[in-house]
């Protein structure tokens, strides 16, 4: 979902389109008079249905049966990647029931909420190389493989985009600001005289993390006193959710969130034995596959928005997302790395930082111009596959 915007993120489920008096306005209907499940499409209810049959089934595999390793990470990584789609939606619904302004921090709030539960059970596990991973595949995977998918079929499809540079460029700029402060403390790091684990590491990256946390904060009031500069204020044309009461949405949230980080748990204990039995690093896992279970729903978001010509808001997804990513959920890690007892610091490896800083300068670049085309997309997705093959060799 768009991290850092008053827009809601869209999906394959928007009955709501039609307004509070449409065909989708009851909450019974074809959905045998259940109000989940009657307020949304054919598609949605289907979804919504799979992805229960198959969290019951890895919560059986992993309490009942027994059953350990790649079968548990795979059936697991399943039913996360349609619990985060009935996340969004749920928030959605949320955000245009509460207006732009709080939907937006409803957005900002749970946006990454999924990655977010999976990042947390793997701090607790520690490994901490796969946290770190995340953190970095998180903003590289929006920057250049959503963003990249997003420019490449929305050019395709509508020939050149043109979108608002001033919009765009404001998201960007505020990005390579929270990268650079995000990456301080791998640079520090770097240059000094060895780069063994360090208490003063940890420390930094506590007064960073602070920072960071506090500049979120900040950020969110000037969208919720300025809407009118983020994307005008407006919300993308029929993206509103299902047409859930505030009651049902919340108890969709509350409870898709409690069985999320149920299976997260599972997720991250197979984790090392997927690692083994495909030969992976946890580098090639933190960074792609992880942040891929976390945020499909929300990549398919915005390459739909570009498709149907809503280019800003497809940006506005890719950038606000990782803006999220270094704003919030790197600190809030940091912060409850502490809690838990096992600290962790934001030093990065230096491909984690080339990376992220190629990423965020080339969006830079494109959101200058205010227009995007296909060859632009296909350039960035050619980067983020040279740098998925770079951290798959990477030890």
């Amino acid at each position: 979902m768009p991290a850092m915007s008053s827009q809601s993120a869209a999906s394959i489920d928007h009955p709501a389109a039609h307004g509070p008096a449409g065909p989708a306005a009851s909450p019974t209907g074809p959905g045998g008079g259940v109000p989940v499940l009657g307020a949304m499409t054919i598609l949605g209810r289907v979804v919504l249905l799979i992805t229960v049959v198959v969290s019951v089934l890895a919560i059986a595999m992993e309490y009942l049966l027994h059953i350990e390793g790649t079968p548990v990470f795979l059936v697991s990584a399943l039913a996360i990647l349609g619990l985060a789609y009935v996340i969004g939606i749920s928030t959605e619904r949320l955000g245009a029931l509460t207006g732009p302004q709080v939907g937006g921090i409803l957005n900002a709030t749970f946006g990454n909420i999924a990655e977010l539960i999976i990042a947390f059970f793997a701090l607790t596990a520690g490994e901490l190389a796969i946290v770190k991973a995340s953190i970095t595949g998180s903003i590289i995977g929006n920057l250049l493989l959503v963003l990249g998918a997003s420019l490449l079929f929305g050019g395709l499809r509508n020939g050149l985009q043109k979108f608002n540079s001033r919009i765009a460029g404001l998201d960007a700029t505020l990005l390579v600001l929270a990268v650079i402060g995000l990456f301080i403390p791998a640079v520090f790091a770097a240059s000094g005289p060895e780069r063994t684990t360090d208490p003063g590491h940890l420390e930094e990256s506590v007064v960073v993390s602070i920072v960071l946390f506090a500049l979120y904060f900040v950020n969110l009031a000037y969208r919720f006193r300025h809407p009118a500069e983020v994307l005008g204020g407006q919300e993308p044309e029929g993206h509103a959710g299902p047409a859930w009461s505030a009651r049902v949405a919340l108890l969709v949230l509350g409870g898709t969130a409690a069985l999320l980080a149920v299976l997260s748990e599972i997720l991250v204990g197979a984790i090392d034995p997927f690692i083994e039995s495909f030969n992976l690093t946890p580098f090639f896992v933190g960074v792609i596959l992880i942040p891929t279970i976390g945020n499909l729903a929300e990549h398919l978001v915005a390459v739909q928005l570009a498709i149907k010509n809503r280019v800003d808001f497809a940006m506005a997804v890719a950038i606000g997302s990782s803006l999220q990513v270094a704003l919030f959920v790197a600190p809030i890690l940091v912060f409850l790395g502490l809690i838990v007892g096992q600290p962790m610091d934001l030093v990065f490896a230096p491909l984690e930082v080339a990376a992220v800083a190629v990423a965020a300068g080339i969006a830079a670049l494109i959101a200058l111009d205010g227009e995007s085309n296909w060859l632009e997309g296909s350039l960035l997705l050619g980067v983020y596959a040279i740098l998925a093959v770079s951290f798959f060799y990477l030890a």
